[in-house]
């Protein structure tokens, strides 16, 4: 199997056609369609059933086409990641939804002077952020474990060969707009959220309670997931929902219109970056972690 193979078989999905894909694809059906056909004789399953107005993805078909959409997106990256001269500054960050380490990324771009440089900022899914390290696809990993989920955490990161350094002890605070009823509250117990919708990002199918960004209320009965940062801030600032965090939100970024209150909690979260063990840590790297040891400093974490 090929990368070529894959991309065909990526564009036949997405025109429905062999026809329609042979001519965005500037190849001959014929040979689109021998390539397919030696796809599906390697694998050992038929990818497209034929009909009359094209084709249609089979059960098989549509799996494999979600694992070579990833094989394409991985060559594809390593692909743009190497074309830059060798000199090019590269920094790849990979983290949770976290307000500070966007500041922090902010802080280094402004400090960065090199005429060529290649940064990436990806917030995501906590598995997927371990994910990212493992793989070498990212330098620097942010991540939060909660007290109770320190022992299990710390040895599935131990047994993916990564180094876990603490940086910043936090308390769990709730997070709501300013106009929300609780907003004055000094501090909040479990018992006074009941009545509102508990928001929390998704994790997909690695949802155990280890790969959760947020301490968990399974006492909450109105619970809605949101899969990005973004989509979260609006909810939060339109509704009367609201989510549990670290209580750190830069000023800059949240304007004032969220306040976080202390929660009356004995949980805690340990905050800190992965490396990989055996990677080289570039002068970038090194000024990023910097960073965020410095935040670890600064940053007041009391109840």
């Amino acid at each position: 199997m090929t990368v070529q193979q894959c991309r065909y078989a990526l564009e036949i999905a997405k025109q429905g056609s062999f026809n329609e894909a042979a001519k965005n694809l500037f190849v001959a059906q014929s040979s689109l369609s021998s390539s397919i056909k030696a796809l599906e004789e390697e694998l050992g399953i038929t990818v497209f059933d034929r009909v009359s107005n094209g084709v249609l993805l089979t059960e098989e078909g549509a799996e494999f086409i979600r694992y070579a959409t990833q094989l394409v997106e991985q060559h594809d990256f390593v692909l743009q990641r190497y074309s830059y001269q060798q000199s090019s500054q590269k920094l790849y960050i990979s983290t949770q939804h976290y307000d500070f380490v966007a500041d922090i990324f902010g802080k280094l771009l402004w400090e960065t002077k090199a005429e060529s440089y290649q940064f990436a900022l990806r917030e995501t899914q906590t598995y997927q952020v371990i994910r990212e390290i493992e793989t070498a696809y990212s330098d620097i990993g942010v991540l939060a474990i909660k007290g109770n989920d320190d022992g299990i955490m710390k040895r599935y990161l131990h047994k993916k060969g990564l180094l876990f350094t603490p940086f910043l002890k936090a308390f769990p605070h709730v997070f709501v707009r300013k106009e929300h009823p609780l907003a004055k509250e000094k501090s909040l117990c479990y018992h006074q959220l009941k009545e509102y919708a508990y928001v929390s990002y998704e994790q997909g199918e690695h949802h155990n309670s280890f790969f959760t960004e947020e301490i968990m209320n399974s006492f909450s009965d109105k619970h809605i997931e949101i899969s990005d940062r973004a989509s979260l801030m609006n909810v939060l600032l339109s509704t009367d929902c609201y989510t549990v965090g670290t209580g750190i939100m830069p000023s800059a970024l949240n304007n004032g219109n969220i306040v976080s209150i202390p929660l009356d909690s004995e949980e805690f979260y340990t905050i800190g970056y992965i490396l990989h063990g055996n990677k080289k840590i570039t002068p970038l790297m090194e000024r990023f972690i910097a960073l965020l040891m410095e935040l670890g400093q600064n940053v007041n974490t009391n109840r």
